[in-house]
C-alpha cells in the first residue's frame, strides 16, 4: 500500500495545531516523505505537530529514529512533536520501542490536540443526547483514561472528560448533570471536600457520584461513602493490562452500569414519592 500523508491545520494563532495524516505503510521510503512533510510544516512555522497514524497498517524500524529525530527539531523550533491514534501491532511497535519523553503517544487526536496546546471544538451534539444531563469523569491516572476515552457516553448521556477537580466543579455548576465519575487516584482529602461541596449545593446534591479504582482501595473508600458517595466500582487491572484483559474491562463496565441503573431508579423513586 503506497503511503499518503495529509497536511492538516487546526486552531489559529497560539493555539494553532498542524496534524499529519498519515495512510499506508511507514517503511524507508515513507520515512522520508514523512520528515519531508514535518519540514515543511517546520519551515510554514507550525511547530506543533501530531502524527496521525490510525491508518497506519505497518511500521519498520527505522522510523523510530525517525520520530525521535523529528521530534528534536520540533523542540528546537520551540514547539512539540506527539503521536496518536495509532492501533494494533503499530501501537505496540511503538510502545515497545519509542522513547515517550521525546515523542508522547496519545490514543485519541483530541489527547493530542490537548497535549500540544491546541484547541479541541465541541463536537455538536446528536438529537438523542442534545437534552440529557451530562456525566463529568474526572482522572488523569493512564487505566482511568484509556478506559473512559473509549466510552463516546454513559448510559446514553454526553461526557464531559477533565483530569482535575477544579476543572470539573466549575462545568458542573454551570450544566445540567446526571452524575460524576472519580478516579480513587486523586488524593482522597481532594475527592472528600469535592463530594461536600455537591451535596450541601441545592441544585446538584441528587447527582450520582461515583467513584472507581483498585480494589486495594476499598477500605480507603469508606470515608468517601460516609461523605456522600453512592458507589465505588473497581478496577481489575492496572497499567498496560488494559489492553490485552477484555473480559475485566466487561466486567467492570457491567458493575459500573449495575450502579447506574441503581441510582436511576432511586432517583426515579424519590421524584414519584415527590409527586
Amino acid at each position: 500500500m503506497a503511503l499518503d500523508v495529509r497536511r492538516r491545520r487546526i486552531g489559529s494563532g497560539n493555539k494553532a495545531v498542524e496534524l499529519l495524516d498519515v495512510i499506508g505503510r511507514l517503511d524507508a521510503p515513507g520515512s522520508a516523505l514523512l520528515r519531508s512533510k514535518v519540514q515543511e510544516a517546520l519551515k510554514d512555522n507550525s511547530v506543533k505537530i501530531g502524527i496521525n497514524l490510525a491508518e497506519c497498517v505497518e511500521i519498520h524500524r527505522e522510523m523510530i529514529g525517525t520520530f525521535h529525530s523529528l521530534g528534536r527539531a520540533c523542540e528546537r523550533a520551540g514547539g512539540k512533536l506527539v503521536l496518536f491514534g495509532q492501533k494494533g501491532d503499530v501501537y505496540e511497535y511503538i510502545k515497545r520501542f519509542s522513547d515517550s519523553s521525546i515523542v508522547p503517544w496519545f490514543e485519541t487526536e483530541q489527547e493530542g490536540v490537548v497535549a500540544l496546546g491546541g484547541e479541541v471544538l465541541e463536537e455538536k451534539e446528536s438529537e438523542d443526547t442534545r437534552d440529557k444531563p451530562a456525566v463529568a469523569v474526572i482522572g488523569k491516572d493512564a487505566v482511568f483514561t484509556a478506559l473512559f476515552w473509549k466510552l463516546s457516553a454513559l448510559g446514553g448521556r454526553p461526557i464531559a472528560k477533565f483530569d482535575a477537580i477544579e476543572q470539573a466543579t466549575d462545568f458542573i455548576e454551570r450544566h445540567s448533570m446526571h452524575s460524576v465519575v472519580v478516579d480513587s487516584k486523586i488524593p482522597m482529602h481532594d475527592i472528600a471536600r469535592f463530594i461536600r461541596q455537591i451535596r450541601i449545593n441545592p441544585r446538584l446534591r441528587s447527582m450520582g457520584i461515583f467513584i472507581v479504582g483498585p480494589a486495594s482501595h476499598v477500605s480507603q473508600i469508606r470515608v468517601l461513602i460516609e461523605e456522600g458517595a453512592d458507589r465505588f466500582v473497581p478496577i481489575m487491572f492496572q497499567g498496560e493490562e488494559i489492553l490485552s484483559r477484555l473480559e475485566d474491562r466487561q466486567i467492570f463496565f457491567g458493575r459500573l452500569k449495575e450502579a447506574y441503573d441503581s441510582f436511576d431508579a432511586r432517583s426515579a423513586s424519590k421524584r414519584q414519592n415527590n409527586k
